[in-house]
């Protein structure tokens, strides 16, 4: 009985397509930034929000926050007063993802924020499972 189990498994192993293993279904895009003077432009801000499914102005201000600088949106781009490097703000975008995108349940990034009593929830919609931010 136990070779015919391990026949089976190796069978169905080999039917797991090879993209199934090892790879998330969801990747956080990666910061494609430009100078301008002393300006730092993220060129691809507004497809980052869409993808994350977040608003702009939110997403912004948290990282104005956190790298501790001023800026502003201007037609799907995030311009940033003072010179920050890729990595800066890409590491900040991975904690903004990490604290209000992910659900601390079951990591499933299909999630949004309501206001429910003054207070914003993280509604998963995959599992249900709501936290207070």
């Amino acid at each position: 009985m136990t070779q015919d189990y391990e026949d089976l498994l190796d069978r169905g192993m080999d039917e797991v397509p090879d993209d199934a293993s090892g790879s998330e279904r969801f990747e956080l895009p990666v910061v494609d930034t430009r100078k301008e003077g002393s300006r730092t432009v993220v060129t691809n801000f507004g497809d980052i929000a869409e993808t994350i499914n977040r608003q702009e102005d939110r997403l912004c201000k948290y990282l104005m926050d956190e790298l501790g600088a001023s800026g502003r949106v201007e037609s799907g781009e995030m311009v940033i007063n003072g010179e920050l490097r890729r990595g800066e703000i890409q590491s900040r975008l991975k904690q903004f993802a990490e604290d209000y995108v992910f659900c601390p349940e079951c990591e499933s990034p299909d999630t949004e924020v309501l206001k429910e009593k003054g207070v914003e929830i993280l509604k998963c919609q995959a599992c249900g499972a709501r936290n207070p931010i």
